[in-house]
């Protein structure tokens, strides 16, 4: 029987102490809970109070009067940029083109910087404003006849070389047919000459002109 009594007052003891540290634990936590809310509060109401009393000073700066040297220093840079600058009005101003600016080659450093490196770059044939003379330094009559004769030798013209072409042809059958046609009647008088020849002496003294033909050949 004193067993068990001690044995129920133990447990009970137990179960005390358990629900007093439950009870210490939740305190504790509640305690935390409750002092960081207030501090969020505070931080709050401190914030807002900052901020009001800055926009307040924003509010309540009055405009600083301008002081002499200012007035001295602002006269002093109107008169340097009136020096430097010229101001000119927007009918002398050349505005370019989007498409113009980019269409030139090249590296830009900025936006509307020209151009510093050009990569492909043409060069434009300039054509003559004036009309040039043929022979520069002499004064030339361009309707008289020289200058039309220099003109023309100077001037290639198809039909014209056509036409040149058909004079030395002409010229150069005309004296082979004159070769041919001497060399046809130098043929014919020598057998006319043989002819006569066979006629007085007969059939003996042609072996001996043969001969005398074959050397004469040689010797040429």
């Amino acid at each position: 029987m004193g067993g068990a009594r001690r044995q129920n007052s133990g447990a009970s003891s137990s179960s005390s102490g358990e629900e007093d540290g439950d009870a210490d634990w939740r305190a504790a936590i509640d305690s935390v809970a409750t002092a960081t809310g207030r501090d969020r509060a505070a931080s709050t109401s401190n914030g807002s109070a900052t901020k009001s009393t800055k926009h307040d000073e924003v509010d309540n700066r009055k405009p600083q009067n301008i002081k002499h040297y200012q007035i001295k220093a602002q006269k002093l840079l109107d008169g340097i940029l009136e020096e430097t600058i010229e101001i000119v009005g927007a009918d002398r101003i050349h505005i370019l083109d989007e498409d113009s600016m980019n269409s030139e080659g090249g590296v830009r450093l900025f936006k509307h910087a020209p151009p510093g490196i050009v990569f492909d770059h043409i060069d434009e044939l300039q054509r003559p404003t004036k009309k040039p003379r043929i022979l520069p330094g002499k004064e030339i009559d361009e309707k008289s006849k020289k200058f039309r004769w220099q003109l023309q030798s100077i001037a290639v013209d198809g039909m014209d070389i056509i036409a040149a072409a058909r004079d030395s042809h002409q010229k150069t059958l005309a004296k082979k047919e004159a070769k041919d046609a001497a060399a046809k009647s130098a043929a014919k008088r020598e057998e006319e000459r043989v002819a006569e020849l066979r006629k007085v002496r007969g059939e003996r003294w042609l072996p001996s002109i043969a001969r005398d033909r074959r050397v004469n050949s040689r010797g040429c």
